[in-house]
């Protein structure tokens, strides 16, 4: 009696195949962990930008000198980062309490209160100006004194 061999004969383009498989498996294992990975990266992204909007909240909510220049800022400049109309309109009350304007698309150009531009100009001027004497060390206890 013989002894059969059950098994189909294997070949040269089997391993191929078998290995074109497992490569294809590493690729889809590799892609998993990247979605992944990225999935973490957004999730914490959105966490500190949920963070530092919270914190902005929080300024503008305080009442004092620093933060009046913060809330002055941001009604100025805010509107000119939102580009679509419902951000807009979700932000235009908050923006309107604190003195600024926003435009909407069927409404006039974006006009800042004059009042708010110029406190925020005339305290830019000062910061650049105190920044201008810190640079020269003797200027720098002239300024201390003052």
């Amino acid at each position: 009696m013989s002894v059969s061999n059950n098994k189909a004969p294997t070949s040269i383009f089997d391993s191929q195949d078998s290995n074109e498989l497992k490569e294809r498996q590493r690729l889809e294992e590799l892609k998993r962990q990247a979605k992944v990975q990225q999935v973490k990266l957004d999730k914490r992204l959105n966490k500190q930008k949920i963070l530092m909007g919270a914190f902005l909240g929080q300024v503008l909510a305080t009442d004092g000198e620093s933060e009046q220049m913060i809330r002055e800022y941001f009604a100025i400049h805010f509107p000119n980062f939102l580009t679509r109309k419902s951000d807009k309109e979700l932000f235009k009350s908050m923006i309107e309490s604190l003195g600024g304007d926003i435009r909407l698309d069927n409404e006039a150009p974006f006009v800042g209160n004059d009042k708010v531009i110029e406190r925020v100009v005339s305290s830019e001027v000062v910061n650049s100006r105190q920044q201008d004497s810190l640079l020269d060390e003797n200027s720098y206890s002239t300024y201390k004194n003052n």
